[in-house]
């Protein structure tokens, strides 16, 4: 049996600005996981059992390049599966495996005991979990860099929006500096191309970088209990785009902070990168007075303003519109206070650390 975990995600800084091709963000993974255990299985087929989307497992056959499965609602329930098993199977053979029958498990932590969202990247750390299960499964000893590449072709084929900062996060974990790639070229290569074509090449305008956490630095998360969705905060901050002068300044107002908030991390400077959360704030404030739907939602306004009080440096992570808030503090004594405030005003502080790799 082999096992494999994928950590979920937050933002940290540069949300909105990373979906477009070059524009910097920086991101945490977190010590909250999906799973994949896999074994070989007999020689009449194999089986996909998700415990969190689909409570019983289903059999699968393989059709060409496709997956059939035995249950047409299940297959809906693991399109993110089964997409990621078709595209690194396809990888697979490219490298002269023989595809062997096995059985695929899937269980996941990054929801709350309820089932309620925290906005973790879930869909992302499924792919991640998949592709480096099949890894092992395989025996291709991936490099990191073409584990992301197949999971992003996954998600690829299943939505267009998403700047795959998450699933970047969920593979190489730690604190991440990331740029996104272009899409468009990316898409045409899956197209034109096979998948071991696709990651042989060089994606215009992805940029990864790990970075170190200045000193006594500690990211408190507080989750306000609304679930956002991103997809459609996205595409309310893609019609924004309909003012290129204020867009472009958006751009350019997130990439210089997040290029100085780098630097800071660079030079272990607490203070530093505390200042550029903040400045991070104003500019998506900025954006949140454009928009007609709530980035900063009242909770999570409240959320970052009590963290001030107390000298952290606060802001909404990933899309807004619900899910989380971060606070940045290099005293210990103050979490605790933050904790309780938080508690106090209906915030659930979200005991989790950031989570460096095994």
């Amino acid at each position: 049996m082999i096992q494999v975990k994928a950590p979920g995600k937050l933002y940290i800084a540069g949300e909105y600005a990373v979906t477009e091709p070059g524009y910097k963000s920086v991101l945490i993974a977190v010590n909250r996981f999906v799973t994949a255990s896999i074994e070989a299985s007999g020689d009449n087929g194999g089986s996909i059992h998700s415990k969190t989307l689909h409570h019983e497992p289903i059999t699968f056959q393989r059709e060409g390049d496709k997956i059939s499965v035995s249950d047409a609602d299940a297959a809906k329930q693991l399109a993110y599966v089964i997409t990621a098993v078709e595209v690194f199977e396809q990888y697979a053979k490219s490298c002269g495996k023989t595809l062997r029958h096995f059985n695929l498990v899937i269980d996941s932590n990054l929801d709350d005991a309820s089932g309620h969202k925290y906005g973790l990247g879930s869909s992302a750390a499924v792919l991640v979990s998949v592709v480096k299960a099949l890894n092992e499964f395989y025996e291709l000893d991936l490099a990191n860099l073409n584990i992301y590449k197949l999971a992003v072709i996954a998600n690829m084929k299943l939505q267009s929006l998403s700047s795959c900062g998450d699933i970047a996060v969920s593979v190489f974990t730690g604190w991440l500096a990331y740029s996104t790639f272009d899409h468009d070229w990316v898409m045409q290569q899956i197209e034109t191309s096979s998948v071991a074509e696709v990651v042989k090449k060089n994606w215009p305008g992805l940029y990864t970088e790990p970075l170190q956490a200045p000193e006594n630095m500690e990211v408190l998360i507080g989750w306000t209990g609304s679930p956002a969705s991103s997809p459609y905060l996205v595409s309310e901050v893609k019609r924004l785009k309909s003012d290129p002068d204020f867009y472009s300044r958006f751009l350019e107002q997130s990439q210089s902070c997040v290029e100085r908030l780098i630097y800071a991390f660079k030079t272990n400077n607490l203070k530093g990168v505390q200042a550029m959360i903040r400045r991070n704030r104003s500019i998506i404030q900025m954006m949140d007075k454009q928009a007609i739907v709530d980035i900063e939602t009242p909770q999570l306004k409240l959320l970052c303003d009590i963290a001030e009080t107390y000298g952290a440096a606060a802001k909404t992570s990933g899309a807004g519109g619900g899910d989380c808030g971060i606070a940045i503090i290099g005293d210990s004594k103050h979490r605790q206070s933050i904790y309780e405030s938080w508690k106090a005003s209906h915030i659930k502080p979200l005991p989790f650390h950031v989570y460096q790799g095994q």
